[in-house]
């Protein structure tokens, strides 16, 4: 298990209305809008000053499924990384789409991450790594591949992520 930290929540309390950082990040993940991606990156550089982040820490993006690549969030994760004194890398590959977790039961998501076919690439042994998602539900992406990346060297991995949504109940209080 990783410790997951969220920036915030991404639906309103008992509403199914996004909040403002819900807005912002389905502004610049789906409709690409500049304006809301400048936003998010400036909440990430606050978010990142709060953050007690490892020194020599490695940036890892869990990567975006092949059929639904997000160019964006990967410049935004680049920037973070810059913010946040970490170096970013492409660590992780994805070789399959499937179907999205958001979309399942809790019990079926192990079997669909692990047949997403991440894979580790070299440079994380002897690092601490920061791994990063957009939103988060229960964490089992993050902690997938947080395992992965531990079992391929890493010295301890820390799970951030954009926003957690309501149904997010393995999500620690962020540290802000």
């Amino acid at each position: 298990m990783i410790d997951i930290h969220a920036m915030g929540d991404y639906w309103q309390p008992d509403r199914a209305e996004r909040t403002e950082l819900g807005e912002l990040i389905h502004a610049a993940k789906d409709r690409r809008d500049a304006a809301a991606t400048a936003g998010l990156e400036a909440l990430l550089a606050a978010w990142a000053r709060r953050l007690a982040l490892p020194a020599r820490g490695l940036l890892v993006a869990v990567p975006a499924s092949p059929d639904r690549p997000n160019p964006i969030l990967d410049d935004l994760y680049r920037r973070f990384a810059a913010t946040a004194g970490l170096t970013a890398a492409p660590t992780v590959v994805r070789h399959r789409s499937t179907q999205r977790l958001r979309d399942l039961e809790p019990a079926a998501r192990p079997a669909v991450a692990q047949a997403a076919g991440y894979e580790v690439l070299d440079g994380c042994a002897g690092r601490p790594i920061v791994l990063i998602d957009d939103v988060v539900l229960t964490g089992t992406t993050l902690h997938h591949v947080g395992g992965l990346l531990l079992d391929a060297g890493a010295t301890s991995v820390i799970g951030l992520a954009l926003a957690r949504s309501r149904r997010g109940e393995t999500v620690s209080p962020s540290r802000q």
